[in-house]
């Protein structure tokens, strides 16, 4: 029996999601080689009332079915006006659509949260 064929989800995508603690938006550059991903999510996130911190986290991943399973493998803080040490991320998605992505995260910590990944146009 022929699995169908997915979509190549390499591209740039809008990044969202709520953790119960803050929110989280940016971007994410993905790359596609067969089921295979990987790439980078660069984005803010505002924990409570605390100031706002830029994030990069490289990635890698797999598409299983219709299952887009992420993790972080390495981080850098971007920007951040205090000490932080931040907890890799991964995010276990449905491919509801061509252009969206929406699932659960969690990180090294446990936290856990939602997400959707939105994915901009190709011009």
């Amino acid at each position: 029996m022929e699995q169908k064929k997915i979509e190549s989800l390499t591209g740039k995508w809008i990044y969202e999601e709520d953790y119960g603690y803050g929110m989280a938006k940016g971007e994410l550059l993905l790359v596609q080689k067969g089921r295979k991903l990987s790439g980078k999510i660069i984005f803010s996130e505002n924990v409570d009332a605390a100031e706002t911190f830029m994030i990069q986290e490289i990635l890698e991943g797999e598409i299983i079915q219709n299952r887009v399973i992420i993790k972080a493998i390495e981080y850098d803080v971007i920007h951040a006006d205090f000490e932080i040490r931040y907890e890799l991320d991964s995010w276990n998605g449905m491919l509801i659509n061509e252009t969206t992505i929406e699932g659960d995260s969690v990180d090294e910590q446990g936290i856990t949260g939602s997400f959707r990944f939105t994915k901009l146009a190709t011009e």
